[in-house]
């Protein structure tokens, strides 16, 4: 990694930044915190400010590719060419980002978030372009070096409600996965249902998880009505309710578009918005999306968090279900930020089994929670 972006990484970490290009091109991408610099791993990990979970990583080489091919053409302005999955722009830096030999197996976007990296450290300037292809006007960045950067953005807890939500809650929420880290290691050990075995139950969920990830590099981050009902039945024996199969990719696309901002939120909300759909199965087409990052949020795992309480009231509602009444007359707003904030507690117990030896995704907390809410 070039020297001089290892030391801003270094001294930077852990503040929160306001993405350059809001100010260049008139849109409003996510503010972001370097969270980790990783150097065994040879990655930055960064979050969203807004977002409940961390961003993919952002891998030392991507930077190293970025600056190499800037570097060497220094007064031409490349597209950025930001898109989740190839084929990407001709000459743009996502797709040098991406150029064979791959040195990650899977693509995903990464050029806007390196390239907002590399402005603050003093390397690159955003400006626009032109698409090498069709001519039109495009977002780009070339190679400026000693670029006069203003001061970083940084959030103070009124301004970022996940900041909010950790300061109020966080010591609590550690306490309760103190209190029962042996029981959510039995509990995530013993995850199944009805007669089916763990492994049955794992390959069956993974199966779901292999079908989303598929169906959205098909449908350009959509899913399509198949792989909706394929979600549905796994999870309630039933299709979709919305049998449009061009609403649900339309739907689906707006849902994760926000996902991919790290707008949980908002996703959640988009989707709730479709008659048919609780939080249960929302969370259910989001959770297993990334099972790495996400989670399911349904009455059981609403259940098991019962005895999770602040002030003597409990920290999250129950999602009704047809076996459990949960708690009814909430919106489809109030459920969304439900969600958004049992991502960020789930965040810290995985985080905490982690630290008690227990290499947990944010999906292994959910199966102990499910099973701890029988």
């Amino acid at each position: 990694m070039d020297p001089q972006l290892h030391q801003w990484l270094r001294a930077n970490t852990g503040k929160v930044f306001g993405s350059p290009r809001k100010n260049v091109f008139g849109r409003n991408p996510q503010s972001f915190k370097i969270v980790k610099v990783d150097e065994e791993s040879g990655c930055i990990r960064v979050a969203f400010r807004g977002g409940a979970t961390l961003a993919l990583p952002l891998y030392f080489w991507m930077f190293d590719r970025t600056l190499d091919y800037l570097r060497n053409s220094p007064d031409t302005a490349f597209p950025i060419g930001a898109r989740l999955q190839p084929p990407y722009p001709r000459d743009s830096i996502e797709d040098e980002i991406w150029r064979e030999p791959r040195l990650y197996s899977s693509p995903y976007k990464a050029a806007p978030h390196v390239l907002d990296i590399l402005y603050y450290a003093g390397m690159v300037e955003f400006t626009y372009t032109r698409d090498r292809e069709t001519g039109r006007k495009v977002q780009g960045a070339k190679y400026a070096p000693d670029t006069n950067i203003q001061p970083p953005e940084c959030a103070s807890s009124s301004e970022d409600p996940k900041q909010e939500f950790l300061s109020k809650h966080k010591d609590t929420i550690i306490e309760w996965a103190e209190r029962n880290k042996y029981t959510i290691i039995r509990n995530r050990n013993s995850y199944s249902w009805k007669r089916f075995s763990r492994l049955e139950c794992e390959r069956s969920r993974n199966q779901v998880s292999r079908e989303i990830i598929l169906s959205r590099i098909r449908n350009n981050g959509a899913l399509d009505l198949e792989t909706l009902d394929r979600v549905m039945r796994w999870g309630f024996n039933r299709e979709y309710p919305d049998r449009d199969p061009v609403k649900a990719l339309q739907v689906t696309k707006k849902a994760f578009d926000h996902l991919d901002k790290g707008d949980i939120e908002r996703a959640a909300l988009t989707l709730l918005k479709v008659k048919g759909l609780g939080i249960s199965r929302v969370s259910k087409i989001l959770g297993l999306s990334d099972q790495e990052n996400l989670c399911i949020y349904d009455s059981r795992v609403g259940y098991a968090l019962r005895t999770l309480e602040y002030n003597g009231k409990k920290l999250f509602l129950i999602p009704p279900s047809q076996v459990r009444p949960g708690d009814v007359n909430i919106s489809d707003a109030e459920w969304a930020q439900e969600y958004q904030r049992l991502i960020w507690a789930a965040e810290i117990m995985r985080d905490h089994m982690d630290s008690n030896g227990c290499t947990y995704r944010m999906a292994d907390v959910e199966m102990a929670l499910y099973m701890m809410g029988q």
